[in-house]
């Protein structure tokens, strides 16, 4: 069977990888679309691992404004090169990055970005509870770590599943991006407003 130009196509538009790239994979994975596509995903990660500790002093501040300006979103996207950061593809990355933010409200971008009171006060809070529930004491630092990973799995915006695609994790799809742009591409910082966010209504 050989190599068919949809096949090639539909593979570089969900990699972005080159036409000579998308024909070896296809034809290392017996020409089977699936496998060729997660062959192609696994490379795109292994290069942008290459690039990672590389500068990034340019990018863009990526401004969202969602259900009629009742959620706003600010976020910046970093890369090695101008060039890359006037491309399409950096330019729609960051965009798909605001909407998730809006979607998702996560309150990190990475675990490192989580105040160490933070996790603390977390693990206390349902560390309590299973007390209170009665929960045998040598279940409790298992109960506690558990708890932690939920939490930074909710909260954490690369540990986030892609909202458009929950297949995916935002680290793998950031990951994903770098490696097509052939770049170090990182997600700096974020802030989510939302209308009268914890603040109650005046009444009328």
């Amino acid at each position: 069977m050989g190599t068919t130009i949809e096949q090639i196509k539909q593979l570089r538009e969900a990699t972005g990888a080159g036409i000579l790239d998308c024909r070896k994979a296809l034809e290392s994975n017996n020409y089977n679309l699936i496998s060729a596509l997660a062959d192609l995903k696994e490379q795109m990660a292994a290069k942008a691992s290459q690039k990672n500790g590389n500068a990034t002093f340019e990018g863009v501040l990526e401004i969202y404004s969602h259900n009629n300006g009742r959620v706003g979103v600010m976020v910046e996207v970093n890369c090695e090169t101008d060039f890359t950061a006037k491309s399409a593809r950096f330019r729609a990355f960051a965009h798909e990055i605001a909407l998730h933010i809006a979607a998702s409200a996560p309150l990190w971008v990475s675990d490192a970005n989580i105040p160490g009171n933070v996790l603390e006060k977390e693990r206390e809070k349902v560390l309590t509870r299973a007390r209170e529930e009665g929960k045998a004491e040598t279940l409790l630092p298992r109960i506690g770590e558990g708890a932690i990973t939920k939490y930074m799995d909710r909260t954490v915006l690369l540990r986030q599943m892609s909202f458009r695609d929950e297949t995916i994790s935002v680290a793998q799809l950031l990951a994903q991006t770098a490696g097509i742009l052939a770049e170090n591409i990182i997600i700096r910082r974020f802030v989510r407003w939302e209308l009268a966010e914890g603040m109650p209504f005046a009444e009328e």
